[in-house]
């Protein structure tokens, strides 16, 4: 008996001993194509641009840069209003939307340290005081990825066949990428009403969108040659990069990831866009991101003062 339980227990060593060392692998490697990828973009930027020249190019923007803040704060708040209606659906009491908010903006910034995943992580903390166990915490995550993915999908397959220079090949694999994807969520979680599903998946699929969309605007910016079609490409082809950076386990916020996608996509897809003009408008994209996050996580701040609770 003792034999059998020491042997149990070097088994069970092993396992934990293994998987840690699976997830240092992983988390490995998102950090290294993190690294590789910003090598990439700023080996890009720095064929493009002097910091002169880069300056130029930043100062176009002084009169729509609050615009694109505004946009990129609603697309955040959206996906946080998704997130708020799945723990409701789980909470043995209901809560206001701003402690959804708080705990959201508290440990959003830990996507960026130390990467992907770990802001889900951060947020097991809200399980106790809403009255979740830490294991539907925990599905409520991995439900809530799902949706972002589905909704990733759909909203980049719907720009991309409003498009007019994708080719036919890929509108049918990513058209019928979305059929299955859907398929599969109504399917999923079947304990989670399908009303809630789709209400989630509309939020998030907006969320997304506005993402692209402000890359759109970046770029109509700076050519005067754009059109509503190249428009909906580069929409379409960013909303993806964005889905690639989400999904790359230990990446910083996909930091390096994202913005390389673009650029490799935006090449592959013989975009009518000057190259200096596609370096310049992901990393402004990506500023805002970062602006965006910061200030949400000082308003925490102020919210802790405010509610009683609140605490990571």
């Amino acid at each position: 008996m003792k034999r059998s339980l020491a042997n149990l227990s070097v088994r069970a060593n092993k396992y934990i001993v293994h998987k840690e060392q699976i997830k240092k692998t992983v988390y490995f490697l998102g950090k290294s194509l993190g690294v590789l990828g910003l090598i990439f973009v700023f080996y890009k930027l720095s064929q493009e641009y002097t910091l002169s020249s880069f300056l130029s190019q930043l100062s176009l923007f002084t009169d729509t840069i609050s615009m694109l803040l505004i946009l990129n704060f609603a697309s955040t708040l959206l996906g946080i209003y998704a997130w708020h209606i799945m723990l409701l659906n789980y909470a043995k009491e209901p809560f206001p939307y701003r402690t959804s908010y708080y705990y959201f903006a508290k440990t959003e910034i830990s996507k960026y340290l130390p990467g992907n995943v770990f802001h889900f992580i951060g947020r097991q903390v809200l399980a106790s005081k809403i009255g979740i166990t830490q294991m539907e915490m925990a599905k409520i995550s991995v439900l809530f990825s799902f949706l972002l993915l589905v909704a990733t999908v759909i909203s980049s397959t719907v720009f991309a066949f409003l498009a007019t220079a994708i080719p036919p090949y890929i509108l049918t694999l990513m058209g019928l990428s979305c059929i299955i994807i859907i398929i599969i969520t109504a399917y999923l979680y079947p304990s989670f009403p399908i009303r809630k599903k789709v209400s989630m998946n509309l939020l998030l699929s907006v969320s997304v969108a506005l993402q692209g969309i402000m890359l759109g605007m970046i770029v109509m910016v700076q050519t005067d040659h754009f059109t509503i079609g190249l428009f909906f490409e580069c929409v379409s082809i960013y909303i993806v990069s964005w889905l690639i950076g989400f999904i790359t386990p230990g990446a910083s916020g996909g930091l390096g990831i994202r913005e390389g996608t673009f650029i490799a996509i935006a090449a592959f897809m013989h975009l009518d866009i000057a190259a200096d003009i596609i370096i310049f408008s992901v990393l402004l994209v990506r500023f805002i991101n970062i602006i965006i996050d910061i200030a949400m996580y000082l308003s925490t701040f102020v919210l802790k003062n405010n509610i009683k609770g609140l605490e990571i």
